[in-house]
């Protein structure tokens, strides 16, 4: 009750100050498809959040849609800078896997890297959803617009979601002869280059793009034991797309290729009487030892303390080559569009990684997977009659991974615990997900307008799971198991019509994650026992309106979202030869409110700003689970990367410098509040989350200065200062602790900068 006594004032609080910020500022939150403006006006922004192309200001939907150039002009590295700029998002990586994420869309989230577990957030990239949660931090370069759609994306966007979607669109080969080139250099050994070559069409019928991403960096991790900084990445994105466009068909096909190299490395931070690793015994004349031979100095470091300075003594390393094709079809047959979407994506993964995180052998693992994922979906759209007008289709989607994984035991688990020297499994799981959908709008009066829509998917999977590298058959998990669902979506909106161009909506979705098998099961029953499927029922009002001759933009939406047999991740101790296991359980319900609200605006010519706020009220309704052989109940734990507010607000301010180049300023702060990391228990009392996982308020400020010189015929060059983190806010990016052996965390990268160069001819 007094969470949601606090949630209403911080309601009726927000709204006072978004309407004052909506008076007084007016953010551009920006383009993603930037429409002709009015002399005045922001920029209209054209999205597709409901596989139709209408204006946001349009759309009865929690979407967010911003600029890539926007995210150019301050150097973003990847999706992680849309926290703050999307309300109620947070992305974390996941140092465990290759351009791993942790995603959470209105305190939703799920940040395995398990290739058996589905995302809560769908990442689709020209519409392929990616099944995994490697690779989905995508770098920004080249592309024509981001969408975040927020809420339960139940019927049109590929896989079920029950947290939202992040839709990224590549742009297309233009038929133009063009280069545009970036180079990037800056602290911590940051050296990037990106390149776009676009050719001239040929014989009226195709062209060609070609692309190349090189990101590098020394990153920021002292690690102690092994003498060095640690933790750098090279990452190689590079590929080429064809596109043919004859009378009423558009074709674009794109083939790419991943090589990555990361180096992985975490702070240790376990703690005496919590965790086996620093264990202290008496002995008679000598005092307090730890017998696990760990130094003192590595025991009961505070994750609010030096999480920069490391110990691990294994070289942790994650590599990942993988190919990725793509083909989007559209055809217009009078009223009729066809669309086709083809998406193969491959990757060969290992990840060495030492867990316990400190200068002596105690427990780390070498695991080796190869990834394949194939989807195709077929879309219809049209007009039914003059006020009807639907989309249908049919989605097709096929994964397989195999898991080789060998975990190494140091001499004290060994002689404590019994363990061996190795152990491991070896997993082969197969994914099969088919579903059919339908969306039908009817304009019931000239303001009126009424949505339906529904999909039905049904999902097959099975694994063999030699879960302790026998080969004994009685010790080989091999097992299968299909579910079904069907999920509704329904909006109404009345649009006023009036100067204000107010728009006023409620809404209905559901979403749908299906069940599965444990890949790192590590017993007969956990490996053999499958997890059953979550449900997400989200009620959602909005209005959006815009003002002062289209200035400004203002936009809100409140959310209630009811959340069954919720998956959760759970670490626990598991017998010889294992240790322990992740395990992924139906071991919650839970209920997350909110409020959203989104600024864009020109307060002068050259002066565009941009604001959004998010709230978040997140709470278990039950959640049990046993407790030192008891069930006890926990529902009084925080859901993971529920911050209370998280806010942003910047611009950007185009200084005519003559008529040969500009001045370019720009600016963003970033607040999120507060936030768990871990739903593992607090050791003193299991009803609360481990304080070891609380990150701490993130303040970030981001700002560039550039000169943008006009070359003539559209050509042109820049150079630019970046500042990202300016604020320097270190501090907690992720903790695990595992099954009361050892703890381990990660943290935020601090204060960078750099310089970069470029040109578009």
């Amino acid at each position: 009750m007094a969470s949601t006594v606090r949630l209403a004032h911080s309601l009726l609080a927000s709204c006072a100050v978004a309407t004052t910020l909506g008076a007084f500022a007016a953010p551009a939150l920006a383009q993603a498809v930037p429409q002709a403006a009015t002399s005045t006006g922001v920029e209209d922004i054209i999205v597709s959040a409901r596989r139709r192309a209408e204006s946001i200001q349009d759309a009865p939907v929690a979407v967010t849609a911003i600029s890539p150039r926007e995210l150019t002009n301050l150097a973003a590295p990847d999706i992680r800078d849309l926290v703050g700029r999307t309300p109620n998002l947070v992305i974390d990586p996941v140092n465990a896997g290759p351009s791993a994420a942790a995603i959470s869309i209105r305190g939703i989230s799920f940040e395995d890297i398990e290739k058996s577990f589905d995302p809560a957030v769908g990442v689709l990239i020209d519409d392929v959803y990616i099944g995994t949660n490697t690779g989905q931090l995508l770098d920004f370069f080249d592309f024509e617009s981001v969408e975040v759609l927020r809420g339960p994306q139940g019927t049109l966007f590929g896989r079920n979601t029950t947290a939202g979607v992040i839709r990224l669109q590549r742009t297309k080969p233009t038929g133009e002869f063009g280069v545009r080139a970036q180079g990037t250099i800056g602290n911590y050994g940051r050296r990037d280059l990106r390149l776009v070559v676009n050719t001239p069409k040929m014989g009226d019928l195709i062209s060609f793009k070609g692309f190349w991403i090189r990101a590098q960096t020394d990153d920021f991790y002292d690690n102690q034991t092994l003498g060095k900084e640690y933790g750098g990445r090279r990452y190689d994105n590079f590929g080429v797309s064809a596109r043919v466009e004859t009378g009423d068909l558009d074709v674009v096909a794109t083939w790419d290729r991943i090589d990555e190299r990361t180096e992985i490395d975490q702070s240790a931070t376990s703690q005496t009487g919590l965790d086996l690793i620093c264990l202290q015994v008496p002995v008679p004349g000598v005092g307090l030892i730890r017998p696990t031979g760990i130094p003192n100095e590595q025991c009961d470091r505070n994750t609010r303390g030096d999480l920069y300075t490391t110990f691990s003594n294994v070289g942790g390393l994650a590599k990942n080559k993988g190919d990725n094709f793509t083909i989007n079809a559209v055809l217009t047959l009078g009223d009729l569009n066809i669309s086709s979407v083809t998406g193969w994506r491959s990757s060969n993964e290992s990840v060495r990684q030492d867990f316990d995180s400190t200068s002596i052998n105690f427990f780390d693992t070498n695991r080796v997977q190869t990834y394949r994922q194939f989807s195709q979906e077929f879309r219809v759209a049209g007009n039914l009659t003059d006020t009807i007008d639907f989309v249908t289709g049919f989605y097709y989607f096929n994964s397989n991974y195999t898991l080789d994984q060998t975990t190494f035991f140091g001499p004290f688990l060994q002689a404590a615990a019994g363990l061996p020297a190795q152990g491991g499994n070896l997993v082969d799981h197969d994914s099969k997900s088919t579903a059919l959908f339908a969306d039908v709008q009817w304009q019931i009066t000239e303001q009126l307008r009424l949505s339906v829509g529904g999909r039905y998917t049904w999902d097959d999977k099975s694994i063999f799971n030699d879960f302790l590298k026998t080969g004994i058959t009685a010790l080989i998990a091999n097992e299968s198991a299909s579910w079904s669902q069907f999920t509704p979506r329904a909006s109404i909106d009345y649009s006023f019509g009036d100067q204000s161009n107010t728009l006023v909506y409620a809404s209905y979705s559901q979403g749908y994650r299906a069940g599965g098998f444990n890949g790192r099961g590590q017993t007969a029953a956990s490996a053999r026992t499958p997890f059953d499927p979550e449900t997400v029922d989200s009620f959602e009002l909005g209005f959006k309106t815009e003002f002062w001759d289209s200035r400004i933009t203002f936009n809100v939406a409140a959310f209630l979202t009811k959340y069954d047999n919720k998956q959760e991740e759970i670490v626990r101790p598991a017998p010889p030869p294992a240790g322990q296991e992740t395990l992924v359980l139906n071991a919650a319900t839970a209920t997350i409110k909110g409020l959203e609200a989104e600024f864009r605006g020109r307060l002068a010519e050259g002066l565009n700003v941009f604001g959004s706020l998010g709230l978040l009220d997140a709470q278990y309704d039950e959640f049990e689970t046993l407790v030192n052989g008891v069930v006890t109940d926990i529902s009084n734990r925080d859901l993971r990367r529920t911050p209370d507010l998280s806010f942003a607000i910047g611009g950007d301010y185009t200084v005519p410098l003559g008529d040969f180049a500009d001045l370019l300023l720009t600016g963003v702060f970033r607040h999120v509040s507060s936030l768990q990391t871990t739903i593992v228990g607090d050791p003193t009392d299991p009803t609360r989350n481990d304080p070891r996982g609380l990150a701490q308020p993130r303040d970030n400020l981001d700002a560039s200065a550039g000169l943008i010189f006009d070359l003539g015929s559209e050509r042109t060059a820049r150079v630019s200062l970046f500042g990202r983190n300016l604020t320097d806010n270190r501090g907690l990016s992720s903790t695990l602790p595992v099954a009361g052996l050892f703890t381990f965390s990660a943290a935020r990268p601090p204060r960078t900068w750099g310089l970069e160069l470029g040109f578009d001819y």
